[in-house]
């Protein structure tokens, strides 16, 4: 009995040892975020997230997500994209990066199952390659605990090269953008701001009716930022009418504004913002003539906020073709502007088969 006891009291002391020694290795995936990195798309406490309602939201769209991937939705914890391409660059290329947790070791032993060893990475099996990629190739590299995955070996390696630490800015955004089941994307301005912008995060959630929720988080220290401020004292908040497809901002210096949206204007010519100047209307009053010659469907109730900067009520088109609409809202608040929009189940769908 005592020699029993001895060998298992020794068999599991190893074990400890080796699990110790193996689970020391493991490394926080958010040491990858640095300040390298431009635009990132983040999604954390996976396995703790309730995505019922996303997945009936796509099967509803038609993408029959099988209960395969719901059941790995419950060993992943972490999943991010990140991508140091420029913000407007053509060109981009991005790695993901997969956090099993401390499963990784179990998840580690079937990866020969899906992927092929050749060097130092793995590439998807062709069988799933026509499946999964469009017969493309996946590489793979198991890295301190976490799976990087991308399209070449070269992006990969690159990532793995490079300088790794917690970034302070990017974690502030984690905590507080962190129960949104649709994840986060981040645009990493901190380091370099844009136009004296220095945060956008644009976060997603999709609710147990299944409306989808979206909202933009944008910060800086500039003079649109503070053309906001003071706008409760403006009268223009409250119940109101207005015009569909058109965008109601209240700002308390217009000018700045104005310049502002002509030099997106002239930025994005030719593009999906084209003619934006033309579409906003600046602190237009609340007894606005012109809606009275307007066919009622062209027009929208709703209740402004005192500290709503930006109001809408606009169509949503795919290929030139109407799916939906809905309605946009923008409050400015501590320096901060925040705009939402809430797409009902019915456009969700639509807007996801179109993306399909």
């Amino acid at each position: 009995m005592k020699k029993s006891l001895k060998i298992t009291l020794g068999v599991f002391s190893i074990v400890g040892v080796l699990a110790g020694i193996f689970y020391a290795t493991k490394e926080n995936p958010r040491v990858y975020l640095s300040d390298r990195v431009n635009v990132a798309y983040i999604n954390e406490d996976i396995n703790h997230k309730d995505f019922s309602n996303v997945i009936n939201l796509l099967n509803k769209a038609d993408f029959n997500v099988d209960s395969k991937i719901q059941k790995g939705l419950d060993n992943i914890k972490g999943f991010y994209i990140i991508s140091d391409s420029s913000f407007i660059s053509d060109k981009k290329s991005c790695v993901g990066i997969i956090d099993f947790g401390y499963i990784y070791p179990i998840v580690a032993m079937k990866v020969e199952n899906y992927f092929d060893k050749v060097n130092d990475f793995y590439v998807l099996k062709e069988e799933y390659r026509k499946k999964y990629s469009n017969n493309e190739k996946v590489y793979l590299k198991i890295e301190k605990g976490n799976f990087l995955i991308g399209k070449k070996e070269k992006d990969i390696e690159n990532v793995l090269k490079s300088e790794k630490y917690f970034n302070q800015n990017i974690l502030k955004i984690l905590d507080r953008e962190k129960n949104n089941n649709l994840g986060m994307l981040v645009l990493n301005l901190a380091k370099n701001p844009l136009g004296g912008f220095n945060e956008f995060v644009l976060t997603g959630d999709v609710s147990k009716e299944e409306d989808v929720t979206l909202t933009a988080n944008i910060g800086g220290k500039n003079d649109i930022i503070k053309s906001f401020n003071d706008i409760s004292k403006d009268g223009l908040s409250g119940e109101r009418i207005i015009e569909k497809n058109k965008l109601y901002l209240r700002s308390t210096r217009d000018a700045e504004l104005r310049s502002f949206l002509f030099f997106l204007n002239y930025f994005f010519r030719n593009s999906f913002i084209e003619n934006l100047a033309s579409k906003v209307y600046i602190n237009e009053p609340k007894d606005d003539s012109k809606l009275v010659h307007l066919p009622k469907n062209e027009l929208f109730k709703t209740n402004i906020d005192e500290a709503q900067f930006v109001a809408g009520y606009v169509d949503i088109k795919v290929k030139d073709k109407v799916i939906g609409s809905t309605e946009l809202k923008g409050l400015a608040e501590n320096g901060r502007l925040k705009i939402s929009t809430n797409i009902d189940e019915k456009t969700a769908v639509n807007l996801l088969k179109a993306i399909k």
